[in-house]
């Protein structure tokens, strides 16, 4: 049997599939601290929403994670898809708006979500400059991208979009189009470790992938966990975390 696909912007955990808990148990036997590059963002996340009043989630996609955040009395998702709302005067209102334009006052948030949009980013300093603005001093982000520097990475660069795109629909069920094009600007380690103008380093984390599909899959992609132990800078999934000052 095929195991439940994850949805993209969820954590994987409600789609437990046989598989999936194999992996797990697997891990926690043989990589007692290996966490999950989903369990890494949201658990922060969650924790920093406990205490935040006004959530962005930038780049939302489907929007699942403004509607169901537990804490922040304002909880708005902006994308640039067709189809969003165009306001925000409910928590957890989805609205179009480029993120390089922002459509929101000087300081209206404490905490902002981007995970897995900055390496689409045609000019990623314009958009941190925006997040900056829209963050009140104290504020928040918490960024998830891929690797630039990261071997998997690279080798998915390397199979090209046709490829990248049959992926996507034959292994993990998404739509045949990639919804955005990969630029891989401001996605190494060295570069989210130094924030831009109006933010401070919190925290940065690494950790490599496993593949969720298949046994076979996920022994191949542990070779690149035990090989990144001490490369920690060629793991797949950056996590880092930034105050806003």
């Amino acid at each position: 049997m095929t195991p439940p696909r994850p949805a993209p912007d969820a954590r994987p955990d409600v789609y437990l599939g046989r598989h999936l808990e194999w992996v797990r148990r697997t891990l926690a036997r043989r990589e007692p601290d290996y966490r999950f590059k989903w369990d890494i963002y949201f658990d922060r996340l969650e924790e920093l929403a406990l205490t935040a009043t006004r959530f962005l989630d930038a780049g939302c996609g489907d929007n699942k994670t403004a509607t169901e955040l537990i804490g922040p009395r304002i909880r708005v998702g902006i994308d640039v898809e067709r189809d969003a709302q165009t306001s925000a005067t409910e928590p957890g209102q989805r609205i179009v708006g480029k993120l390089e334009q922002l459509p929101f006052q000087y300081g209206s948030f404490d905490l902002v979500g981007c995970r897995h949009v900055v390496e689409h980013l045609d000019d990623p300093l314009t958009v941190f400059s925006e997040l900056a603005r829209v963050m009140a001093p104290g504020g928040h982000l918490l960024v998830q991208t891929v690797n630039r520097s990261s071997l998997l990475v690279a080798f998915t660069r390397i199979l090209g979009t046709p490829v990248r795109r049959w992926i996507r629909r034959h292994r993990y069920g998404r739509s045949d189009a990639d919804p955005f094009p990969l630029r891989d600007l401001f996605n190494r380690p060295a570069l989210l470790e130094s924030p831009p103008a109006g933010f401070r380093l919190v925290s940065l984390e690494m950790t490599q992938d496993v593949d969720l599909q298949s046994r076979i899959g996920f022994w191949l992609s542990y070779l690149l966990v035990l090989w990144t132990k001490n490369r920690p800078n060629r793991r797949s999934t950056i996590t880092a975390e930034w105050e806003r000052i």
